[in-house]
Formats: C-alpha cells, sequence, structure tokens
C-alpha cells in the first residue's frame, strides 16, 4: 500500500512538474497578445505555491514511512486538484493598433504631401492654359460680334435713309393700262416666235360650185434647213397634205410658195414640208427664222405658256394660259410620248406649237391626243420627244417598226395583278413583224437582244438602236395554265 502511495504521489509530482514546464515552455515562444504581464506573474507565483506544497507533502510522506506506520496515507483532495485555465477574448493590442494608426497616418501624410508638390509643380502651366484658352475663346466670338455689330453699323451708315424707314405694302389697283402693257409684253414674245410660224395649205383640183377648188390650211413651224443650206424643213400635220394636189406655204412676211412633201409618221400624225430656199426671196429670207426648240422635261405645272399658229382653228391666232399637266402619256405603236395639257381655250381642230415666256418651243399642238372631255383645251406633245423625229423625218429616213401597242407594267402593277414587270402588248398590228412571228396580245416582253425591258420607252430605245432588216431576239412572258412561260421570237425588223 505505501508502494501505490508513493507510485501516485510520484506520477502526480511529475504531472505537476510537466504542466510548469510547459506553461514555462508557451510563455517564452507564444505570442504576447493573450496572457498580460501582470496575469503571467500571478501564475508563476501559484505555480510555485504548489510546488512547494508538493514538496511538503512528499516529505511528510516520506517520514511516515521511514517510521513505518501501518496507516495508509490518504492523499489530500488538494494535492490531486488539476489548474483550471478560462478562455478568454484576445484582448486588444493597443500598442499595435497605435503602431498601424501611425503608419497609416504617415503613409497618408507622404502621399499628401506628394500630390501636393506635384500640382505645385503643374498648376501655374495648366492654369496659364487655360486662362489662355477661355481667353482665345472670348477674343474669338467677341472679335466675331463685333465684325457682324460693325458690318451692320456699316450697312445702316451706307444705306440710303429709305431703306432704315420700317416698309410698308401698298397694294396698288391694276388699271386698264397695267394690264395692256403685262399683256403687250407677254405677246411681245410670241411676236418674236411667229417668224418660224407658217401656213400650209392643200388644194385639190377639183372646184365647188362657185369654181374655188378645195383647200384646207394649219399651221406649220420652220425646224431646220439643210446643211447644204439650199432647202428650209417645214414641221406641219400630215392631214392638211393627205390626199391633196398641191401644197403652198405662206410665211410670216405674206408671201407664198410651192412646197413638197418629205415624209410622215402615222403615230404622231406629224409631216415634214420641204422648201426650195431658191424660190424665197431675200427679204423673206431676212424676216423668217428657224424655231428655237426647248426642252420640254423641265416644264412645270402652273408654267405660264403662249399657244401660237391656229390654236383657235383660224391662222394667226394666240392664247395664252398655264400648264396644267405633264405626266400625261399616249401610247403608240413601238413608242410612247408624254403630253403638255394646258387651260388654254382652244378648237378640237387647232394646231400651232405651245411656248414658254422665254420664247421657247415646249411642245406641237396635237388636238387629237386630247381626251373627248378636253378636246377645247390645247394639248401638245413635248418637244422633247420630237426632237429626233423630226431629224428622221427631214432626213428621210426610215422609222423601225416592230408593230405593237404597248402599256407600262410596273413593279407596283406586278404585285396587284401577277403580271411580269415589262412591256404588256396591248395591240399586235396587222402584218407587222410582231405578228408574222407569232407575239401575241397579253405577252409582256421582258428582254430584247439580252438587254432587259420594262417600259416602252425603253423598249423604244431598243429598236432605235437596230437598223432595219435586222433580225432580233425577243423574250417574253406569256400566260398559261399553270402561269407565265418564257417564250423566245426572233423577229426580222422593218422600216416604214
Amino acid at each position: 500500500m505505501r508502494a501505490k502511495e508513493f507510485f501516485l504521489f510520484i506520477l502526480h509530482k511529475k504531472f505537476i512538474s510537466n504542466r510548469y514546464n510547459e506553461q514555462k515552455h508557451s510563455e517564452k515562444f507564444a505570442d504576447g497578445a493573450c496572457i498580460m504581464g501582470e496575469e503571467r506573474k500571478e501564475k508563476e507565483n501559484f505555480l510555485e505555491s504548489e510546488k512547494e506544497r508538493e514538496d511538503e507533502s512528499l516529505e511528510k510522506g516520506l517520514d511516515k514511512a521511514g517510521q513505518g506506520e501501518s496507516q495508509e496515507v490518504e492523499p489530500e483532495e488538494s494535492s490531486y486538484k488539476f489548474l483550471k485555465e478560462t478562455i478568454k477574448a484576445k484582448p486588444i493590442d493597443k500598442r499595435k493598433l497605435a503602431k498601424s494608426l501611425g503608419k497609416l497616418i504617415g503613409a497618408g501624410a507622404i502621399f499628401g504631401l506628394t500630390a501636393a508638390c506635384v500640382f505645385a509643380a503643374l498648376a501655374p502651366g495648366m492654369a496659364k492654359k487655360a486662362l489662355d484658352r477661355q481667353n482665345g475663346k472670348k477674343v474669338q466670338f467677341s472679335s466675331q460680334e463685333e465684325e457682324q455689330e460693325e458690318e451692320q453699323e456699316e450697312e445702316i451708315q451706307d444705306a440710303p435713309q429709305e431703306e432704315t424707314q420700317p416698309s410698308t405694302t401698298v397694294i396698288q389697283e391694276l388699271t386698264p393700262e397695267d394690264y395692256e402693257n403685262l399683256y403687250a409684253d407677254i405677246f411681245s414674245t410670241a411676236q418674236e416666235a411667229e417668224k418660224a410660224m407658217v401656213t400650209v395649205i392643200g388644194s385639190q383640183n377639183d372646184q365647188d360650185w362657185f369654181q374655188t377648188p378645195y383647200e384646207t390650211q394649219l399651221s406649220g413651224l420652220l425646224v431646220a434647213q439643210s446643211e447644204n443650206g439650199q432647202e428650209y424643213y417645214v414641221l406641219t400635220e400630215y392631214r392638211i397634205v393627205e390626199n391633196v394636189d398641191r401644197i403652198q406655204v405662206v410665211f410670216h412676211d405674206g408671201t407664198m410658195t410651192d412646197a413638197r412633201f418629205q415624209k410622215a409618221d402615222s403615230n404622231t400624225g406629224f409631216a415634214i414640208l420641204k422648201i426650195p430656199m431658191s424660190e424665197v426671196s431675200a427679204e423673206t429670207k431676212a424676216d423668217i427664222s428657224i424655231a428655237p426648240l426647248g426642252d420640254s422635261y423641265n416644264v412645270k405645272q402652273g408654267e405660264p405658256v403662249l399657244a401660237i399658229g391656229s390654236p383657235m382653228g383660224y391662222s394667226d391666232s394666240v392664247g395664252y394660259g398655264i400648264v396644267t399637266s405633264t405626266t400625261n402619256k399616249v401610247s403608240k405603236v413601238d413608242s410612247e410620248y408624254g403630253l403638255i395639257t394646258t387651260d388654254i381655250t382652244g378648237s378640237s381642230q387647232g394646231s400651232g406649237v405651245i411656248m414658254n415666256l422665254d420664247g421657247e418651243i415646249i411642245g406641237i399642238i396635237a388636238q387629237s391626243f386630247a381626251n373627248e372631255d378636253t378636246k377645247s383645251l390645247i394639248t401638245g406633245i413635248s418637244i422633247s420627244q420630237c426632237k429626233e423625229l423630226i431629224q428622221i423625218l427631214s432626213g428621210n429616213q426610215g422609222i423601225i417598226y416592230m408593230g405593237i401597242t404597248g402599256e407600262n407594267i410596273t413593279s407596283e402593277i406586278s404585285e396587284k395583278k401577277g403580271i411580269p414587270v415589262g412591256v404588256f402588248v396591248e395591240q399586235v398590228e396587222v402584218d407587222s413583224p410582231a405578228m408574222q412571228v407569232g407575239i401575241q396580245n397579253g405577252d409582256v416582253i421582258v428582254e430584247i437582244n439580252g438587254e432587259t425591258v420594262e417600259t416602252v420607252k425603253g423598249y423604244q430605245q431598243q429598236l432605235k438602236a437596230c437598223k432595219a432588216g435586222e433580225t432580233i431576239e425577243v423574250k417574253a412572258m406569256r400566260q398559261g395554265t399553270e402561269g407565265y412561260v418564257e417564250v423566245s421570237f426572233d423577229v426580222t425588223l422593218k422600216a416604214k
């Protein structure tokens, strides 16, 4: 029993010693942030007192063992008590915190000092540039304003006193003399253009009851003279020279001479007459002039115009009005012409030309193209589309002929009606080249010689580029049971 007590005593002493050494070791190398200096000292005193008590107990036990006492030695409860430690939150290290704050304040001070030095070094230059820029803008704007003000002041000083006074609108009624002068100015333009106008008379050998030959007359226009200077060319209507025995022309000065038929166009109804210049006196040559042909593409709706020639159905009549429309068109065989309509009252049998206030011819009167309900208003064919025709007729050249009358199929019409874009064949002329190869009404011509055709004007231009006797390839779309299918034709063109 004594050996057991002694063994336990030795183990307890060893435990206390190890505990003491571990505490010393942890205090030597551990961070001193968790236990303060005063607590460490109290714990050391406590451990030393415990060690002294254990030493005293050990000595007492040894004494009892040496005396041979048989009594059991019961260890004191206090000798087996272990240390009780309480885990506390890590206290704030004020010294370390103060050190960190010091570093932060120091870094901020350094940064602020550096920024202040940089700003102090750059600020003067930047401020100077900004000031110069601002001053430059102010000077520029001020200079402009001053220049404008100075110019205005100079204009005011230089301007007459009347301009500085407030203007007032004076409404003045036109007197009969004002109207007279106005129309005199307008019709003075017509007087110059009338030098190119002639009267064409067609007569037959048959005589009426009074032994007078049948005669009809219309207006004509001197459009050109031959390159060799031997002939004048007069544009008129074919109906005046059709089935007549004699053609005479009356010039502006009243002199009369015979003319000969040159060539006519069945589409427009125009014809060219030629007059030998040798049969025209020198005085008449000095009095007449070739008509100035203008540009009808620039004519606008509402533009004031004059109608001269025989617009009222008799010679030497003049009408005044405005253009009411320039968009109307008329389709003829292998061609299309634009129309100029006016509000000038005339005769359904009227003839002559339409001219602008600059004295230029912009249209040839063609009442046969007017609608039935507008026969009393002057209508003409655009002169720009007649110039090439005039050259062909004056040169007695053939007009290329295929023989269809077409209508434009635009993309809008194509979408609504389901018809391909191209030239819709409304009519095929009897015994024409088109009829001979099998082109039918309802076909849509879409290509000529590999060139796409979408309008009648484009079709007309393609034909003009060809020659009589030439064979061209025409592609068209023909409607079948399953829709439109492509058909091709080899057409040999003719001249008429």
